[in-house]
C-alpha cells in the first residue's frame, strides 16, 4: 500500500486546485491492467473499505489480481476540505473525473491502467453514476448501497445529522462550517443490522465516521436523476443489504436479486447488463457486517464474467 494524492481544478473554480488523498494498494509483481476505484458514501472516507480482517474489502480486491485506489473524496479523510458550499454533488462528479483521467494516464506513483472500475457505496455509487453517464470511461460499475426507492428509514437519515465542529471524535480536526456528521450512536441504528454486526466492529464503525457537506445535501437529489441511471452504458452489478432499511422495505423488495433488478431495469435504460446481488444479514453499510465477503466473492465473479478482468490476468 501506497499513499498517494491527487491535484484536481474544480469547474466552478478554474483557478482553485483540491488535493485529494487516497490509498494505492497493489498485487505483487507487474501492475496489473485494472484497477478499482473505491468511493465511500455520504459520513464516509476511505476507511469504509479497509474495515478490520477479513471485512477488508481491498484485501479480497488485491487478492484476486486487481489494483485498489481508496479515494477520500473531497472535504473528507486526507483529502483537502474546502468551504462546505462547493463541496457538492457535482464538484464531486468533477473531481472524480479527474481522478479516472489520471489513473488512466499514470502520475507520479501511479501506474497507468487500461481499465477502470467504479465500485462506489450510497453517494459514492451515485457519484459514479453521474460521472459514467457524463464521460463514459468507467468499464464497469459495482452501485452498492443505492437504489431509486426509499425505505422506512430514510426520512431519519437528515435528523440524524449535527455539525461535525461539535462532535467529540471530530470536533479537533476543525471541520468547517456546514461540515455535518450523524449524532453519536446513530450510525449503528440507520446503517447496521445488529445481528449481523460484531460489537467490536460496530465499535469501529462508529470511531471512523467521517462527514458530509451541507452543499452535498442540497443538490444529492442529481443521485435520483433519470439521466444518471439511463446514461450509464457498461455493465453494472448492484449490491444491496436484504435488510437494508433506508433504500429496501418500502417500494423495492430486498428479499432477492430479481426483485431488485426487476424494479432497477426502468432506470437503467442505458445498459442491457444488469445484474444483483443481495447481501444477507446486511443493512446499508454493507462492510461492516460478517456477511460482506460474500458481496466481496459475488462482485469480483461477475467482474471475471461482465468486466474487464480478463485483462488482468
Amino acid at each position: 500500500m501506497s499513499t498517494v494524492s491527487f491535484d484536481v481544478t474544480p469547474a466552478h473554480a478554474p483557478g482553485t486546485t483540491w488535493r485529494l488523498g487516497a490509498e494505492l494498494f497493489l498485487p505483487a509483481g507487474d501492475p496489473p491492467d485494472t484497477v478499482q476505484l473505491l468511493l465511500p458514501g455520504l459520513t464516509y472516507d476511505r476507511r469504509y473499505w479497509t474495515a478490520p480482517g477479513a471485512l477488508d474489502y481491498t484485501r479480497h480486491a488485491v487478492g484476486e489480481g486487481y489494483a485498489v485506489l481508496a479515494l477520500d473524496r473531497p472535504g473528507t479523510g486526507d483529502s483537502e476540505h474546502p468551504p462546505a458550499d462547493q463541496v457538492t454533488v457535482d464538484s464531486n462528479v468533477d473531481a472524480v473525473h479527474q481522478v479516472v483521467t489520471a489513473l488512466r494516464e499514470g502520475a507520479p506513483g501511479i501506474p497507468a491502467f487500461r481499465h477502470v472500475v467504479a465500485v462506489g457505496h450510497s453517494l459514492g455509487s451515485g457519484i459514479a453514476l453521474i460521472e459514467a453517464a457524463r464521460h463514459q470511461d468507467l468499464d464497469a460499475l459495482v452501485v452498492t448501497g443505492l437504489l431509486h426507492a426509499v425505505g422506512p428509514l430514510y426520512p431519519e437519515a437528515v435528523p440524524a445529522l449535527y455539525p461535525a465542529a461539535a462532535d467529540p471524535l471530530l470536533a479537533p480536526t476543525g471541520p468547517p462550517e456546514n461540515y455535518l456528521t450523524t449524532l453519536p450512536g446513530r450510525r449503528a441504528a440507520l446503517y447496521e443490522h445488529p445481528p449481523g454486526v460484531d460489537p467490536g466492529v460496530s465499535a469501529w464503525h462508529e470511531d471512523t465516521k467521517s462527514t458530509v457537506t451541507a452543499g452535498e445535501g442540497f443538490t444529492l437529489d442529481a443521485i435520483y436523476r433519470p439521466e444518471a441511471a439511463a446514461g450509464v452504458r457498461a455493465p453494472v452489478l448492484l449490491v444491496v443489504g436484504r435488510e437494508d432499511r433506508l433504500f429496501g422495505g418500502g417500494e423495492v423488495s430486498t428479499e432477492d436479486a430479481a426483485s431488485v433488478v426487476s424494479h432497477e431495469r426502468k432506470f437503467y435504460t442505458g445498459t442491457t447488463d444488469l445484474e444483483a446481488y443481495v447481501v444477507p444479514d446486511a443493512a446499508h453499510s454493507l462492510n461492516v457486517h460478517r456477511t460482506a465477503p460474500s458481496w466481496y466473492a459475488a462482485a469480483h465473479e461477475w467482474l471475471a464474467r461482465r468486466g474487464p478482468a480478463a485483462a488482468h490476468e
